[in-house]
């Protein structure tokens, strides 16, 4: 691929890219041109393991040189549960290899973070390659080529992976003791240690479950500030966090290993399309080999509970 010119211009806007983006479209149910924006190009699509929450799902990417549209398999070949991150936000990362967990790499943003896992380490080079291009690509057409600092959420831990609260280390989780998750640093906490409220600006307006050890460090960030601004000018009213009930509890599902699909993923590096890359509705998640591998149930993101 040409590392000097845009995506834009050496995948192309024209007729071709527009057909991809259409069949998108089309695969959400969303109206036409809903994903048509001026110098948007589709640069690649695949399935990738994503690691939730509960266990490990499929899900279906969508790599533009802008935005990462993903979503879930519904049924009569749909894709469900959009979701999108901006690239001039994002961060990707490498993640090493640890037993059978091969071929990860981690997509950090202020609105989500979280690990998926591809089939091959071919695969992987190729998406850690077009995300980076692209995420510098997105900043660029922002006005933000060096990107600004931005907090980025944490990636959760998995329910799996905590028996006991990570934070008090006493609790040991059954179906009395829920798990639930730091919105700030990705812990499994219990409700004892997740008592507490605070808004985090980069998640949103709402107050959001933080635990114990990051409602201190928080207030103790919160009071330094606040002797700043009395230092340089006239003190304001200031808020203190409130603490909140515990929240709708989550049911805990038992872990499993990340599954690999056997579809190949997609980039789009030319203009017009060749034999090899017609121009096509794109797949979906066909090659799921069990009945778990086409789970519907929502990602953590998706979830009221906590």
């Amino acid at each position: 691929m040409d590392s000097e010119q845009p995506l834009y211009v050496l995948i192309g806007e024209g007729e071709t890219n527009s057909q991809r983006i259409a069949a998108v479209e089309k695969l959400f149910g969303f109206s036409s041109q809903k994903l048509m924006a001026p110098k948007r190009v589709l640069v690649g699509e695949g399935v990738l393991t994503k690691i939730c929450r509960r266990k490990p799902k499929l899900r279906h990417f969508f790599l533009f040189n802008d935005v990462l549209l993903y979503g879930r398999l519904l049924v009569h070949r749909k894709l469900g549960h959009p979701q999108f991150i901006d690239l001039s936000e994002a961060v990707v990362e490498d993640i090493c290899d640890n037993g059978i967990y091969r071929n990860g790499f981690a997509i950090m943003s202020p609105k989500k973070s979280f690990t998926v896992y591809s089939s091959t380490a071919e695969e992987k080079t190729q998406w850690v390659a077009h995300m980076k291009r692209s995420i510098a690509e997105a900043r660029t057409l922002s006005g933000n080529p060096a990107r600004d600092e931005v907090k980025l959420s944490p990636i959760w831990i998995p329910d799996a992976e905590a028996s006991h609260c990570m934070v008090c280390r006493n609790t040991e989780f059954t179906l009395v003791h829920r798990r639930h998750h730091c919105r700030n640093c990705g812990k499994v906490v219990c409700h004892k240690c997740s008592s507490y409220r605070w808004m985090l600006p980069y998640q949103g307006s709402s107050r959001v479950r933080i635990c114990s050890e990051c409602h201190s460090e928080l207030q103790t960030q919160s009071q330094q500030l606040m002797n700043r601004t009395i230092e340089n000018e006239p003190p304001g009213p200031a808020a203190e966090p409130e603490t909140g009930s515990e929240a709708a509890a989550s049911v805990t599902e038992p872990s499993e290993s990340p599954e690999a699909s056997k579809r190949s993923t997609r980039f789009f590096t030319q203009n017009e399309p060749t034999a090899e890359d017609p121009v096509q509705e794109p797949t979906y998640l066909y090659d799921a080999q069990s009945t778990d591998d086409l789970n519907t149930d929502s990602d953590s993101e998706f979830d009221s509970v906590e």
